[in-house]
């Protein structure tokens, strides 16, 4: 898992494209607990790029179902994952930041979306 890049992934990219297109001011990489990929500027709002499978989005790979060599591994691994997503967005929110998540399939296959609810977001925090 050493390959597994923690920054300047193609999600982080795309979204980085997208926050500069809406104008909204950034910073990559805070600082902070859980590594949120970005704080947005003057706000309060932290946001997270996640990969649908590294944070456990699809059922056959929750359940064990879409592996054949290691599956209790990977089952751990994954709802480890989710369990540790809820934990770091209860702590960050504990502590006044409002937590945001984007999947990896809505940053790439659904830019506007994204785009749209980044400045809705950001508004009711500027």
């Amino acid at each position: 898992m050493k390959l597994v890049r923690s920054s300047g992934t193609k999600l982080e990219l795309q979204l980085e494209k997208l926050l500069r297109a809406s104008g909204i001011r950034y910073q990559k990489q805070p600082n902070l607990v859980g590594k949120p990929d970005f704080r947005v500027k003057n706000s309060n709002v932290l946001i997270f790029c996640d990969s649908s499978f590294w944070h456990g989005r699809r059922k056959n790979e929750l359940n064990g179902k879409a592996f054949g060599k290691n599956r209790s591994f990977w089952v751990a691994k994954l709802q480890e994952n989710k369990k540790r997503d809820v934990r770091i967005n209860r702590l960050l929110r504990s502590t006044g930041w409002r937590v945001v998540r984007f999947w990896d399939t809505d940053i790439l296959k659904f830019p506007e979306k994204v785009k749209s609810k980044l400045l809705k977001t950001v508004g009711k925090n500027a």
